[in-house]
């Protein structure tokens, strides 16, 4: 579904009490009309299985199953902490119950990270490289192009 995080977004903010005008046609569990002039279904149940995990326990049953050392390396995270795929709707329970209790959540604490810039290589102060290009103005970059079109026109001329 194009979007999903954003429809994720609309529906948490609709049940934190917003008033969004909106459809549920892009939510999981609608069901579109079969015939013309039918009446479209919106399963809600569907919806909040798929809000509780109930998609991921049955992948993480079926992997468990069918091919455990991918199941190790897709969820292991999960099985660090202890989660199998029984305690998936617990996990989300929880974390909606504390998300009531404190919406404004904790602040993450800011890295102090400095970046350092030479010419295009940008080293941070971790030790990690990023390459970033070098802005450059609307006349030098006709200028470029300009080189661009005489270099191709002077490479045309002596091959005639």
């Amino acid at each position: 579904c194009v979007g999903h995080r954003m429809w994720g977004a609309l529906k948490g903010a609709v049940d934190g009490g917003l008033h969004i005008p909106h459809s549920t046609k892009n939510f999981p569990g609608f069901k579109p009309a079969e015939e013309k002039g039918a009446e479209s279904e919106y399963d809600a149940e569907a919806h909040k299985e798929r809000i509780f995990g109930s998609h991921v326990k049955e992948y993480m049953e079926m992997l468990q199953e069918e091919d455990p050392t991918k199941y190790e390396a897709h969820f292991s995270k999960f099985v660090s902490e202890g989660i199998d795929a029984d305690k998936m709707e617990d996990m989300y329970t929880e974390a909606h119950e504390k998300i009531r209790e404190d919406p404004e959540g904790e602040k993450a604490e800011k890295k102090d990270i400095t970046y350092e810039r030479d010419d295009e290589t940008m080293k941070a102060s971790d030790g990690t490289e990023h390459v970033r290009s070098n802005k450059i103005t609307m006349e030098q970059r006709k200028e470029k192009v300009a080189a661009k079109i005489a270099a191709a026109q002077a490479k045309m001329m002596e091959e005639d």
